[in-house]
């Protein structure tokens, strides 16, 4: 909290502990009740390749060509050789996920600089359900939302101290990266929040980007650092440039083929393999899978820009259809919950699970889209802003999945705590500034009614 304002440190704040308790309880009791031991899709592909991994193989590519990237195998390799169990990967899972609370706290603390805005910022994403269930995975948002959430603050932190502590920042995402290929792309947003302005006049845009570009450079000194080593030792085995991984080319040929975009949601999706085996041969032929992932996944994409420039309208019309699976209310957890994976888990409970996750998606999404609109400004407003809007970007040209939204559902969180701590000057905003409402009108009526698109599928018998 900002010094001076008469207020107990923020450690102190019970309803941080609070929060912190309840998050606790809601992450451990369901995964020691109902623990999720059976892989799915890509949770046992990345238990194959840690398998490889263990048996001294070292990282090689998925069964269907692609190469992910390094942390989640390297992860999961190491929780089996120390504990004996890929299952332990859970527990760091709920350690990052807890901490991540904090972080929640302190992000709604510098965007809503009031002890209400961090509050409510803590507890929502503590009783996010898709976001507690998904520490009982082998999945890598958890860790993947540590990171970026990690990254941020620590950005707008370094801001105020000398330009070093910058590089703790490029370090966190680049361990984003290391993670999940996604987090490739995202450097430029923290960049521009470096060199955000303090004030709009001249002198102010001057002592900027003077200031800011040392804190630049400690961003990028610390991102090397971290990506380059791997970065450098992957592009010299599998004679390509690559990054962390090797997955563009895979996505994009699911996507932009000659069926219906895929994806694995349930009541959208393909959830058998037959079904999937089906749809594929109806489609173009895959890369040879056996060079190089880098060159498998470079010749997947020029064939998916081929069949983009062949086919515009199509491509074109499937834009909403991605973006709407993208935003459906329901979730991996409602798959899992109607696919039986709750034992013993009484009706009733079952049905206010489907019932809240839906309804908790809808509020995050329409409430924190609503209020980045009032309240997206200065360095936070580019990452949070820029994060979501190169996601929907990039799910308008591959294929859509709710597992994609996961990330981002912590961003709009922070602009849904700060309307809700302040509702009258989220009102009073929106009132004054005529760009600001019709931002609003441009895109919440369109997100809610994308929204609707696959609600319904949540509760089949009525489907």
């Amino acid at each position: 909290m900002a010094e001076g304002d008469g207020q107990s440190p923020w450690y102190t704040d019970r309803w941080l502990w609070g929060a912190f308790i309840v998050g606790a309880l809601i992450r451990v009791i369901p995964m020691a009740v109902w623990p999720m031991l059976e892989c799915v899709r890509d949770e046992c592909i990345y238990r194959s390749i840690a398998y490889k991994i263990v048996g001294g193989k070292g990282l090689t590519t998925a069964s269907k060509g692609w190469l992910p990237a390094p942390g989640i195998p390297y992860l999961l390799a190491i929780g089996k050789v120390a504990t004996g169990s890929f299952q332990s990967v859970k527990w760091v899972h709920i350690v990052m996920s807890q901490i991540s609370i904090v972080l929640m706290y302190l992000l709604g603390d510098r965007v809503g600089k009031t002890r209400g805005a961090a509050r409510w910022a803590a507890w929502l994403f503590a009783v996010n359900p898709t976001i507690a269930w998904f520490t009982n995975t082998l999945w890598i948002e958890t860790i993947y939302i540590f990171f970026l959430l990690l990254a941020t603050l620590l950005l707008l932190d370094s801001r105020d101290k000398p330009w070093g502590w910058a590089i703790l920042s490029g370090a966190a995402l680049g361990g984003a990266v290391l993670f999940r290929g996604m987090a490739t792309y995202l450097p430029p947003f923290f960049i521009l929040a470096a060199l955000f302005p303090r004030s709009f006049t001249t002198a102010g845009v001057m002592e900027g980007i003077r200031g800011g570009w040392r804190h630049v450079i400690g961003f990028v000194v610390g991102l090397l650092v971290t990506v380059a080593p791997y970065s450098v030792y992957g592009t010299q085995k599998h004679g390509g440039f690559l990054v962390t991984d090797a997955t563009s080319g895979h996505v994009l040929y699911l996507g932009n083929n000659d069926y219906p975009p895929l994806t694995f949601d349930y009541g959208n999706g393909m959830l058998t393999q037959p079904l999937f085996q089906k749809y594929l041969r109806i489609g173009r032929k895959p890369c040879p899978r056996k060079q190089s992932p880098v060159l498998a996944m470079e010749c997947e994409s020029e064939a998916a820009r081929e069949w983009i420039q062949e086919n515009p309208e199509e491509f074109a019309s499937r834009i909403p259809q991605r973006i709407a699976q993208l935003v459906n209310p329901h979730s991996f957890l409602t798959r899992h919950i109607r696919w039986g994976y709750f034992r013993g888990i009484p009706w009733v409970l079952k049905e206010f699970l489907v019932v809240y996750t839906a309804a908790f998606s809808s509020l995050v999404m329409l409430g924190g889209t609503l209020g980045l609109w009032a309240r997206a400004r200065g360095p936070f407003g580019i990452i949070a802003s820029g994060t979501i809007a190169y996601t929907f970007a990039t799910i308008a040209i591959v294929y859509g999945m709710t597992r994609f939204r996961l990330p981002i559902e912590p961003l709009w969180t922070i602009y849904l705590a700060v309307m809700l701590s302040d509702w009258q000057g989220t009102k009073k905003i929106l009132g004054d500034s005529i760009i600001r409402q019709v931002g609003v009108l441009l895109t919440l009526p369109a997100l809610f009614a994308l929204m609707l698109w696959y609600l319904p599928t949540g509760w089949p018998l009525f489907w």
